[in-house]
């Protein structure tokens, strides 16, 4: 994995296993070609990402094919070539439609919600229980 600002590596790695067979005698691995290990599970933000390409979500620039949108203006350009180089008193956004917010406001009625995922125990799994929040 590589820190992305200062361009280095990092001291981690990022593994995809198959949920097959006994892949959870994974996390019982210290030691890995003398190199002392922690595993750990993937822990996900709970958010979603925003493409700075077309600010649509769930996907980033380095992979979007769609036309550029600019968020000042709502123009078929990217906003670093907008021609508008002040700050706009009343945004338009380019996912909703609405102006007063651009699209990465979180209150913005197109933004995804992103529900959290309730942690049962193992009991109460087998036992066909749900939790209530």
């Amino acid at each position: 994995m590589r820190n992305y600002k200062l361009k280095k590596l990092l001291p981690m790695f990022l593994l995809e296993i198959k949920k097959t067979g006994n892949y959870k005698k994974i996390y019982n691995e210290r030691i890995i070609c003398y190199f002392r290990t922690k595993i750990e599970t993937y822990r996900r933000k709970p958010k979603a990402i925003i493409c700075y390409n077309c600010s649509g979500f769930y996907h980033a620039a380095k992979n979007c094919y769609l036309k550029p949108k600019c968020i000042k203006c709502g123009g078929e350009h990217a906003t670093r070539d907008c021609i508008i180089k002040e700050k706009l008193p009343e945004p338009k956004c380019v996912n909703c439609g609405e102006s007063g917010h651009i699209a990465s406001w979180k209150g913005c009625k197109a933004f995804p919600v992103i529900p959290k995922r309730s942690i049962r125990s193992y009991a109460d799994a087998a036992a066909g229980k749900m939790e209530k929040n």
